[in-house]
């Protein structure tokens, strides 16, 4: 009874995520709509910050009760779905994505390295104050270096907006603000649970977190990519999907700041990082060659995912589940 109660805890706290990110997304979409940016830039940066509020909840959650492994593992198994299940899910869907007037290759190729760093740094067993910080400013770095060009204007034309349409959206700042606050919450039971899954099976918190949260705190950009493709706004989805990647890397700063030095296997971690370097290579050279992810593409990309979850789901096998 009680494994069934830590069960349906553990779902309803996704289901809510569910709910308020799609809530999050709709209010989103709907500003970016009247301030006359409903594209890439925005997709980046807003989005990409919004649909990364469930890590963030995880992170300061996994920090309050001292197990910063968990938000670890969550944080480098996020990214690693973003890039090789969510994006080629979204290519086999939409039948493709075009990304020629997104990114230039120089700044995708930035993007995809800030996104690696957290991996880079991890590859030692552990994680310093330091580093931490390093990741902040190379987040800081990619945001100054991509803020011209496709996203030229972009910041100027939302404050112009907002100030425009600022008694319509005080309605939607709430809904923001709601959605925030119960996806918090809902992320505190999230940290609770992998930490009593991760004792019941014996398995380190970071492993809970690389295989099941990722996949859990990944709902939010699940959420775009179903409702990119039936309005075939893709290039949303996409700039919504490699900036919170990159978020990603700015939470983790955060968490080695706030946390401490702290150390973590690097059983669990070394594959993931192998495993993201190479999709984000093919996600380059798919990108370079027709500025193009194509559906074949997309197949070649998930056959890597079931590979990192087949690794994962043996190690914990490996390691022995006792009865709960």
């Amino acid at each position: 009874m009680a494994v069934i109660f830590h069960i349906s805890v553990f779902v309803l706290s996704a289901f809510v995520i569910w709910f308020f990110a799609g809530l999050l997304v709709d209010t989103v979409t709907r500003v970016a709509h009247r301030v006359h940016r409903s594209n890439f830039g925005v997709a980046f940066f807003a989005l990409g910050i919004l649909t990364s509020l469930s890590e963030l909840s995880v992170a300061v959650n996994a920090t309050i009760d001292r197990v910063p492994d968990v938000s670890a593992g969550n944080l480098m198994g996020a990214s690693l779905v973003i890039a090789l299940l969510i994006v080629p899910v979204l290519a086999i869907a939409g039948g493709g994505i075009e990304i020629r007037h997104t990114l230039s290759l120089r700044r995708l190729a930035l993007v995809f390295g800030v996104i690696l760093a957290p991996g880079a740094f991890l590859l030692d067993g552990g994680v310093s104050r330091g580093e931490g910080a390093a990741m902040v400013l190379l987040y800081g770095l990619l945001v100054w270096f991509i803020r011209s060009a496709s996203f030229n204007g972009t910041f100027q034309a939302i404050k112009s907006g907002l100030a425009e349409e600022r008694g319509r959206l005080a309605a939607d700042v709430g809904k923001l603000l709601i959605g925030a606050l119960a996806i918090f919450f809902a992320g505190h039971w999230l940290v609770k649970e992998a930490v009593y899954f991760a004792d019941a099976l014996r398995v380190p918190g970071s492993l809970i977190g690389l295989l099941v949260l990722s996949i859990g705190t990944n709902v939010p950009e699940i959420v775009v990519a179903a409702r990119a493709v039936m309005k075939r706004h893709k290039e949303i989805a996409f700039g919504d999907y490699i900036g919170s990647a990159a978020a990603n890397t700015l939470i983790f700063g955060g968490l080695a700041i706030a946390n401490g030095p702290f150390t973590l296997g690097a059983r669990e971690f070394l594959p993931t990082f192998a495993l993201l370097a190479v999709g984000l290579a093919l996600l380059y050279g798919f990108s370079r060659s027709n500025r193009f992810i194509s559906r074949r593409e997309g197949y070649v990309l998930l056959v890597l995912y079931a590979a990192f979850f087949a690794l994962q789901a043996g190690n914990i096998l490996g390691r022995g589940a006792p009865g709960m």
